[in-house]
């Protein structure tokens, strides 16, 4: 959000920015979702819902991973509609840390995990990440001796290093709850955004019972952009489904009624709206790679999944902030610095190719012509 206001306010000085740091698909949301909500409004679906959210959509996510996983969820106790994704991971944090409780945090992470548990009062164990990205099994076995660890933060694929959680890597966790009963919140976002073969999307397929220690986030921002919706979902055991229910009930009340009547539609519209992933986002993520492999003093490991390169620089030892404004200031293109993600992931630049192959291209021409200087 602090580079989008820099870049803005260079776009109001009369500069063409290239905007390669949001996280948000450049396509509008499907006719018939836009349709659904439009139709929701005046139909006067306008009013306070459950705070739980309306049954019809709860019913409809419940449906989604029976039909999709084959797995059964009480849409009554165990699946809860949330103001976006972030609710669902700061109420799940609520409902499962106390007071000086530990939650583990791989790096890179999402900038706003830190500052969500800070709210709860709880403390943030940042685990430094490793050359792949991969979890760092060791530090996270010496973090969870400590009796007040309750939880390990998962989000997979990973924003913004786009790693995905291998075969291996899903067995140390499934050994981490056996051994330490720990929680899992895993986030689970960027779900339709994969781009190499895996049996596994959701946590919840992994282990034989998840709803002794795994809470799943998800929403619709990413798969359907409906970012501005503000909507998505939780789910978990009944008992932690209780605690999620008063954060909302305490901060939001309810998730917008006319947006969840868009979100069925979304849910029914599934199949398109993975078909236009699937057709646009391979096409970029292979122009990204190319790009950045033309560029001297820059390299890019493989992008598993979501719609980001985790781009590391050579070509000089200064902060990724100090790289990142420059490009902004110099290139007019806008990206986000590593250190955002966590103190490891310096050295690193986030590049979103959620636009256009074309302005992925004028990007790159203008970061190489920058830095041939």
């Amino acid at each position: 959000m602090n580079f989008l206001s820099m870049a803005k306010q260079r776009e109001s000085e009369g500069h063409h920015i290239i905007h390669l740091s949001i996280g948000q698909p450049d396509f509008q949301p499907l006719k018939p979702i836009i349709d659904t909500t439009i139709k929701a409004i005046n139909e006067g679906k306008t009013a306070y819902t459950v705070s739980s959210g309306i049954p019809e959509l709860r019913q409809a996510i419940s449906n989604l991973y029976l039909e999709d996983f084959g797995l059964s969820i009480n849409s009554t106790d165990e699946i809860k509609i949330t103001s976006g994704g972030k609710q669902g991971v700061l109420a799940s944090f609520y409902s499962v840390l106390n007071r000086g409780d530990n939650i583990i945090i791989p790096e890179p992470y999402w900038v706003s995990y830190p500052d969500m548990a800070q709210l709860v009062g709880a403390k943030s164990i940042t685990i430094p990440m490793t050359s792949d990205f991969s979890l760092n099994q060791d530090e996270i076995l010496s973090s969870v001796t400590d009796k007040r660890t309750r939880a390990i933060l998962i989000n997979s694929p990973n924003n913004p290093s786009s790693h995905l959680l291998s075969f291996e890597e899903i067995q140390f966790l499934k050994d981490l709850v056996e051994d330490h009963n720990i929680f899992i919140i895993s986030d689970e976002i960027y779900w339709d955004y994969i781009f190499t073969d895996t049996p596994t999307r959701t946590l919840l397929t992994e282990f034989d019972d998840w709803r002794q220690n795994i809470i799943v986030i998800n929403g619709f921002a990413k798969t359907y952009s409906m970012t501005g919706y503000r909507l998505g979902w939780t789910i978990s055991n009944s008992e932690i489904a209780e605690g999620i229910l008063k954060i909302i009930q305490a901060t939001t009340t309810c998730p917008t009624n006319f947006c969840q009547w868009g979100g069925i539609t979304a849910l029914k519209e599934r199949a398109q709206a993975r078909e236009l992933i699937n057709k646009i986002f391979p096409e970029r993520r292979k122009v990204l790679v190319e790009e950045v492999q033309k560029t001297d003093g820059l390299s890019l490991e493989a992008i598993d999944g979501a719609f980001y390169g985790f781009v590391k620089y050579h070509f000089t030892d200064r902060s990724s902030e100090d790289v990142a404004i420059d490009i902004l200031m110099n290139a007019n293109v806008s990206v986000v610095p590593g250190s955002a993600f966590g103190t490891s992931a310096e050295g690193y630049l986030r590049v979103a190719f959620s636009r256009s192959t074309s302005e992925i291209i004028e990007a790159f021409n203008r970061i190489r012509k920058y830095l041939n200087k």
